[in-house]
């Protein structure tokens, strides 16, 4: 029973949620769904303080015993409980001064440096694709060289304008055309995954296995 109930309650409400999206005029529907939202986000609540004790007592043994990098986990745990008990206290909404600076001098010099260090990566893979070995990788150099080209000013002033409007035939045309194939692709996995989910068929989320 402790699969088949969160199965049988995942089906139920899960075919509610979809009865309610799409079907209208049935009385009370609408007041229904709205009241499953609000205990979905009752639900949110309870899974980030879960969250919360597990990270603790993770990090918290880390730190007990001294692992290698506990230092860091101290810091992890400090921060976390920091912010929690400054935004229930003392900040109380997003327009607090508190706030604004902890975003402007913590947070987006922090973003700024995790988005810098991915450049290396990001022109370490760059180089391993752009090196031909075949005609799809030649094409691929071509187009990663209009691109980056017609991006910038310097691209237009020593070869014109076409250059501009072959990086936005690039970016508007083979570009949208794939970026669609991959959104259809992956919508159609997550309504499978989904449908796995709400016949009871994948159940790892549940400690077992989908068979």
């Amino acid at each position: 029973m402790k699969q088949e109930l969160p199965v049988l309650f995942g089906f139920a409400f899960g075919l509610f949620i979809i009865i309610a999206m799409f079907v209208s005029g049935i009385p009370g529907l609408a007041e229904a769904k709205n009241v499953v939202d609000d205990w979905f986000l009752v639900v949110s609540a309870w899974a980030v303080a879960v969250g919360i004790v597990n990270l603790t007592q993770i990090h918290g043994r880390r730190v007990q015993q001294r692992r290698e990098g506990w230092i860091y986990s101290l810091w992890l745990i400090i921060c976390m409980f920091g912010m929690a008990f400054f935004g229930i206290f003392i900040a109380k909404s997003a327009d607090h001064e508190g706030w604004k600076f902890m975003y402007n001098n913590l947070i987006a010099p922090m973003n700024a440096t995790v988005y810098s260090t991915l450049v290396f990566y990001i022109g370490a893979a760059a180089y391993r694709a752009f090196r031909v070995r075949n005609a799809e990788a030649a094409v691929l150099l071509i187009a990663a060289i209009i691109m980056m080209l017609g991006q910038v000013p310097l691209g237009s002033v020593l070869l014109g304008d076409w250059i501009t409007n072959a990086s936005a035939w690039i970016l508007n045309v083979p570009n949208s055309a794939g970026m669609r194939g991959i959104q259809i692709g992956a919508t159609l996995g997550g309504i499978a995954t989904a449908l796995r989910i709400l016949v009871g068929i994948e159940r790892s989320h549940l400690g077992g296995t989908g068979e």
